[in-house]
């Protein structure tokens, strides 16, 4: 492997972090699209079972 490739490859944005903060800010964004989506799915449940 030759310097330059190692130079390219260190700057990837595509690599994840080692950082303790990186890391959990990537948890807490996977967890939260998770909730979104459950809420939605129970928002509609509750619409469909409740009419307004």
């Amino acid at each position: 492997m030759t310097d330059r490739h190692t130079e390219i490859v260190s700057k990837s944005p595509f690599i994840p972090s080692l950082s303790p903060i990186c890391r959990v800010a990537d948890t807490v964004l996977l967890f939260a699209i998770c909730a979104a989506g459950l809420l939605a799915a129970l928002i509609v449940v509750i619409r469909q079972v409740l009419p307004c």
